[in-house]
């Protein structure tokens, strides 16, 4: 019961939408038996100069999570925390996105629930992960099973949700345990990085009066948060007269 907690949350939880009226079934069966992706679905491809920089900037907010994700695994299984583990995710999230957009779906990248339902049912084989991304492929090709699991009520979502997101910000309150927040330094940049990174959050207008292309990135507090911490950190401890102080035992 402990592997199949969250299924069976989210199975129990869909049974009990159905008195409430909350669950629409009406998708699955509309939705074909089998199906092959098209990769001509949006048209032949086109290379637009400013869309490419977009994405290239949605790209570097989706690097920001993968390295989170990945330090946040490495944590709770005790190994691959690594730089050279999180290079390796990042290089397999590039090339899953290419094979991706070959077929006119969405940019590939790790997802934060993954890290919590980890944390929650302790299963870390790898063969699990594989046989779940082979199911994820079938899903691909079988559109009523993708139906049917779009058809989960959004609040049963969200409570399993809760736990699983949960986790993952209790796991990254263990990975910033690491650093010494007794150097200013350090501390500094957890407030600045953590400050700045909710004003998405708490004022969604804040940055409304500038140009698109800045809120891209600036909207996304996760991108503003990895930012914000990565230069703060290049600043404090690895450029020019950082290098000459004295170093905090926390300190990267």
């Amino acid at each position: 019961m402990a592997r199949f907690s969250v299924l069976v949350a989210m199975a129990a939880g869909a049974l009990l939408a159905v008195p409430l009226g909350l669950f629409d079934g009406s998708a699955v069966g509309e939705a074909q038996a089998l199906s092959v992706p098209d990769p001509t679905a949006f048209g032949a491809p086109t290379f637009v100069v400013p869309a490419i920089v977009a994405l290239l900037v949605v790209q570097v907010v989706n690097m920001v999570e993968s390295v989170g994700d990945t330090l946040a695994v490495g944590q709770i299984v005790e190994r691959g925390d690594d730089p050279e583990t999180v290079v390796r995710a990042l290089r397999a999230d590039g090339a899953a996105t290419v094979v991706s957009g070959g077929f006119s779906s969405f940019p590939i990248v790790t997802f934060g629930q993954s890290v919590g339902l980890l944390s929650v049912t302790r299963v870390m084989s790898r063969h699990v992960v594989a046989l779940s991304g082979a199911l994820m492929v079938l899903l691909a090709f079988v559109p009523v099973l993708g139906a049917a699991v779009a058809a989960v009520p959004g609040p049963v979502l969200g409570g399993v949700s809760l736990v699983t997101f949960g986790t993952v910000g209790a796991v990254g309150l263990r990975i910033l345990s690491r650093a010494d927040l007794s150097d200013g330094r350090n501390l500094l940049t957890a407030a600045l990085a953590f400050g700045l990174g909710m004003i998405p959050v708490g004022a969604p207008d804040f940055y409304a009066p500038l140009p698109s292309y800045l809120r891209t990135v600036l909207d996304s507090g996760i991108a503003v948060t990895g930012i914000v911490a990565f230069t703060l950190n290049l600043l404090f401890h690895h450029t020019g007269h950082s290098r000459r102080l004295p170093r905090g035992k926390g300190q990267s």
